[in-house]
């Protein structure tokens, strides 16, 4: 029995196995948990009691215009500018190499002048060259989603409210596909940051730009209606409530996954702890009320969810009827006088019975069961992600650090056909990372290796040929090729969720996997696959009004139930 990091104990076995938690295909379930970035920051917003107020907006009746919000926490003063403007479908393209967009935005502490905001705005178009200032925390484009967005003005405009069974196939306004931060452009460094910072963990900076965005999103649709109609009606609160910010991501982030196992690590090892200490719980009649009352309200959100899976993830309506079922194994498992708790038995039930997706919701709910089981776990997913070649370890130690803990990476047939068909390449035209097949064009001499496995064989067969008793230093004098891979191993083989169990150069590479898992981690609520390696998503759907935050609104808000249509919505 161990206590982890508060006074809530879990078997010290009962983590789950890293062959298990780091394939690909388990990665590419896992859903949203408190521990995600864009529920953390709601948490603290709410616990706070933060203040968003519109100081300035003049925008036209096609969206021509800026706007300027005010963000008061207890210790800081933050400002959010937009600068907006109407383009066309064929501009839209949501690529970060795209040159026009619907929305240029900036986060920046303190109060930003209108001469520093005439600043941003001449440098953000450049975004690619353009200079922030450390004072900047977030330069962000974002686009209208064109269907949704204008169907909602049109609606206002002509008095009535939007029809939400059609905006339930998106659930969101606006969409960005890239926030630029820690150092980017100029912007502050996150290391930067005072330890009191409002903003001091990962990606805060980049969900408050999201949630901004959304709050944006709400007030332009008003405006636009308002200067088309003496007569628009307003957006109402539970349609906002419902709607969230959409995100585009593409096969670039998957070198995030990659290049920051540490950071991999932390978070998995925190939502497995999480959950370890949740499935350790005996339920009262009361949490069993709870879970019971949030499995059916996700399992409604899921019926009622319209957006395309394809033939990437599984339907929602699975997903719902899986839910369902588990509800009917609580209730056989409860009273039963076995070894193991309830929640482990229903856990052990969903592996065999449900698949990984439904299984993952489960997880996720189970720790919403009793929230105090993320306690003292926020800590850890700030990590400092150093690391250095320790020269003086004998070549017998690494081999043993190979075996031990990158077995995995020797046991893939990197001489099988198909198993190089991919190249990872950085684009030099466009600056973003690409994936292309291998010998289809002359690209090879600008390949990123993302390919761990392989690197780890090619170390490990020169090892073979090495003295056991010479030194890491020796070996690398006279092989300094493997020198980013020695260090990679001795930082992180005592790591145990560091590396994900794949090959991605394979032909059978599914690069939406790790798409969708570093979306999980963020705090993305549902995802819509565009193509094997293009995923859209939707954060903040149903999380609390910036008008609701200084109450410190921190009611249960992860899986919004769609408003009534009857009630916001009529033929004319």
């Amino acid at each position: 029995m161990a206590l982890g990091e508060n006074q809530y104990p879990f078997e010290t076995g009962s983590l789950r196995d890293p062959s298990e938690l780091m394939q690909p295909e388990r990665l590419g379930a896992l859903k949203q948990t408190r521990l995600s970035f864009a529920r953390l920051l709601i948490e603290k917003m709410a616990r706070e009691q933060w203040r968003i107020d519109l100081v300035e907006v003049d925008v036209d009746e096609a969206g021509n215009g800026r706007a300027v919000y005010n963000i008061k926490t207890p210790s800081r003063l933050f400002s959010f500018a937009v600068q907006s403007r109407q383009s066309s479908d064929e501009e839209n393209t949501d690529r970060i190499i795209a040159e026009s967009w619907d929305l240029e935005t900036f986060l920046c502490e303190g109060r930003a002048t209108p001469e520093f905001i005439d600043s941003q705005f001449e440098e953000l178009p450049k975004v690619r060259k353009g200079r922030a200032t450390p004072k900047v925390l977030i330069w962000s484009r974002a686009n209208r989603s064109s269907r949704f967005f204008d169907h909602i003005v049109d609606s206002l405009a002509s008095g009535h409210q939007p029809d939400v069974e059609f905006l339930s196939q998106g659930g969101y306004l606006t969409r960005s596909s890239g926030y630029y931060g820690n150092g980017l452009n100029g912007t502050k460094v996150f290391a930067a940051m005072d330890d009191d910072h409002p903003l001091k963990r990962p990606f805060m900076a980049q969900m408050l730009a999201v949630y901004m965005l959304r709050v944006f999103g709400y007030d332009l649709a008003d405006e636009m209606a308002k200067a088309r109609s003496p007569d628009a009606a307003t957006l109402s609160d539970d349609i906002k409530r419902y709607l969230g910010t959409g995100n585009s991501s593409g096969v670039g982030i998957i070198l995030y996954m990659i290049n920051h196992p540490q950071f991999v690590h932390s978070w998995l090892r925190a939502r497995e702890v999480a959950l370890a200490r949740a499935k350790a719980r005996d339920p009262t009649d009361d949490d069993i009320e709870t879970f019971t009352r949030l499995v059916e309200h996700t399992e409604t959100w899921f019926d009622e969810d319209e957006s395309d899976t394809e033939r990437f993830f599984h339907s929602k309506d699975r997903i719902a009827h899986g839910l369902e079922q588990a509800l009917e194994q609580v209730g056989a498992l409860y009273g039963d006088s076995g070894s193991d708790t309830l929640w482990t038995q229903l856990c052990e039930w969903a592996e065999t019975n449900l698949e990984a997706e439904t299984q993952e919701v489960l997880h996720a709910l189970l720790i919403d069961v009793y929230p105090e089981v993320c306690d003292g776990l926020e800590d850890s997913l700030t990590t400092a992600e150093t690391s250095d070649v320790k020269p003086e370890m004998s070549l017998a130690e690494l081999e043993s650090l190979i075996t031990s803990s990158y077995q995995w990476a020797l046991d893939i047939e990197m001489s099988q056909s198909g198993a190089q068909h991919y190249i990872w390449y950085r684009s030099i035209e466009n600056e973003e990372p690409r994936i292309g097949v291998r010998e289809e064009h002359d690209y090879e001499e600008y390949e990123i290796d993302a390919a761990i496995a392989r690197q780890v064989q090619q170390l490990y067969a020169d090892l073979q040929q090495a003295p056991a008793a010479d030194s890491v230093a020796e070996f690398l004098f006279e092989h300094p090729e493997h020198r980013e891979i020695v260090e990679r191993i001795q930082t992180v083989h005592n790591l145990p969720y560091a590396e994900v169990r794949a090959n991605p150069i394979d032909e059978e590479f599914v690069p939406l996997t790790f798409i969708s898992c570093l979306k999980a981690i963020w705090g993305i609520q549902k995802a819509h696959p565009k193509s094997i390696g293009w995923v859209r998503g939707t954060f903040f759907q149903g999380a609390p009004l910036r008008e609701e935050l200084p109450d410190g609104e921190t009611s249960y808000w992860a899986y919004p139930s769609r408003p009534d249509r009857a009630d916001y919505w009529r033929d004319d």
